[in-house]
């Protein structure tokens, strides 16, 4: 979050990073939905201390709808959400029940969404992955992991993002090539029709829409 940022809408949604952000961009064009300000928050270790900073805009009394999206990565998805969920009460804000549900009071809606599907570890990647699992590419890409990945040496197999490495292996098969992950969604590389996206789609539909 640069120092020039400032609470342009309404709506907001908290992500990761510009990755992030461009892929929602695309994906908000996508489910038609408007007016809907991203705002990358530079990292899942920024959101503690850069909410506050948003907190305590001056627009920040103005904001109707907040959704927060973090990856689980390693961890149980509990676990980022009761971190978000944390700042959220020492901010007196909303809090959810739980994850993937929406609570609304007469200022405010909060939403949180762990990704990929709320339950099990991995990260926006993982998501996209699943929306070309019927590609043929994919058991290029797959081959192409079972090679390399048995010549790496234990120490760059405990710092390797497999995940991370298959997006890049796939948008490598794209053509126009592209370098990321946001930036294949505003391609429309990955398939948005899926079944794998239908419950972030629930979810931001949920928040925003109304």
């Amino acid at each position: 979050m640069g120092e020039k940022f400032s609470l342009k809408e309404k709506k907001i949604l908290a992500v990761e990073g510009n990755d992030e952000k461009n892929f929602f961009g695309a994906f908000f064009k996508y489910l038609n939905l408007e007016k809907i300000q991203i705002v990358d928050i530079g990292g899942k270790e920024k959101f503690k201390s850069d909410f506050p900073l948003i907190y305590s805009m001056e627009n920040f009394k103005n904001i109707t709808h907040i959704g927060f999206i973090r990856d689980a990565e390693k961890n149980p998805a509990q676990s980022a959400f009761d971190s978000i969920s944390k700042i959220l009460k020492d901010h007196k804000l909303p809090v959810p029940k739980s994850i993937n549900t929406i609570i609304k009071n007469d200022n405010i809606s909060v939403g949180i969404f762990i990704m990929p599907d709320n339950q099990n570890e991995g990260m926006l990647e993982t998501l996209c992955l699943q929306s070309i699992e019927n590609n043929p590419v994919k058991s290029c890409i797959d081959h192409f992991h079972i090679c390399f990945e048995s010549i790496l040496s234990e120490n760059e197999k405990s710092v390797f993002n497999i995940q991370k490495s298959k997006v890049q292996a796939y948008l490598a098969t794209r053509a126009p090539i592209v370098k990321s992950l946001g930036e294949a969604a505003q391609k429309k590389y990955w398939d948005f029709n899926h079944t794998c996206f239908d419950q972030i789609k629930q979810f931001l539909t949920d928040l925003f829409c109304e």
